[in-house]
Formats: structure tokens, C-alpha cells, sequence
């Protein structure tokens, strides 16, 4: 029981922090909202999100960590974006933000989850493959 609320205490912290870091990325890159520069345009893109999924997702004990690491962070996102944004927010334009914010949280909980059960996968078998199997003796050892 206590390993279980220890590992669900660090899947909302890593959360937290990947969301807090992918709102930080969308505001900061959309810097004034006026003038279009290299970094909005990064920051408009899906590459700095992609990493914090599949960061978090990689990093996660059980594929079910790595789903829920990976959605609420992109919702964090999503209401950090839309609550604190240089443009579009839920203050000044509530209707546009909340649009928004609804297709973006549609893709946070259909296409984060794949993504991050993929990359779980793809990671736990790399480690299967790394790892030393017992009761085999190499060719060499014989």
C-alpha cells in the first residue's frame, strides 16, 4: 500500500512539473503575441510537447503511470496556457479559449495516452533486451 501512494504521489508531481514546464514553453514562446519569431513558432508546434510525453511516459514505473503522467500533464498545459497566455485566455476571450482548450484536452485524451503507452512499451522491451538473462552462459564462457 505504501509503495502504491508513493509512486502515485510522484506520477501527479511529475505531472505537475511537466506541465507547469510545457505551459511555461506555449506562454514564453508566444512572448508578446504580436510578433511571430523562431521560438513561437517552435512553441506553436507539437515537438516540445511530443518530448514532455515521451519523457514522462519513459520514466514511469507501469504503463498506467505512464498514461496518467502523461495526460494530466498536457491538461495542466492546456488550463496553464489558456489561463495565463499572452493572446487567447478564458478572461479576455472565454468563448475562443474555451474552444480551444477543448480540442486541445480532445487530443490530451485520445492521442497522449497511444503515445504514451507506446513509448512505455518501447522502452520496457529495450530494457528486457539489455538486461542480463539468468541461466545462459555465453559461447564464450564454455
Amino acid at each position: 500500500m505504501k509503495r502504491g501512494v508513493q509512486r502515485a504521489a510522484v506520477t501527479v508531481a511529475v505531472a505537475l512539473a511537466a506541465g507547469a514546464l510545457s505551459a511555461w514553453i506555449a506562454v514564453a514562446g508566444d512572448g508578446d503575441g504580436l510578433n511571430v519569431t523562431a521560438a513561437s513558432r517552435f512553441a506553436s508546434g507539437y515537438v516540445p510537447y511530443a518530448a514532455v510525453v515521451l519523457l514522462v511516459s519513459a520514466t514511469a514505473p507501469t504503463a498506467v503511470h505512464a498514461v496518467l503522467r502523461a495526460v494530466l500533464s498536457q491538461l495542466v498545459m492546456i488550463w496553464g496556457y489558456y489561463s495565463y497566455g499572452p493572446m487567447i485566455t478564458f478572461e479576455r476571450t472565454p468563448t475562443q479559449a474555451v474552444h480551444y482548450a477543448q480540442e486541445w484536452a480532445a487530443v490530451a485524451v485520445t492521442a497522449v495516452p497511444v503515445a504514451a503507452l507506446c513509448t512505455y512499451g518501447l522502452v520496457r522491451g529495450a530494457r528486457r533486451l539489455a538486461a542480463p538473462r539468468p541461466g545462459r552462459t555465453s559461447v564464450q564462457g564454455r
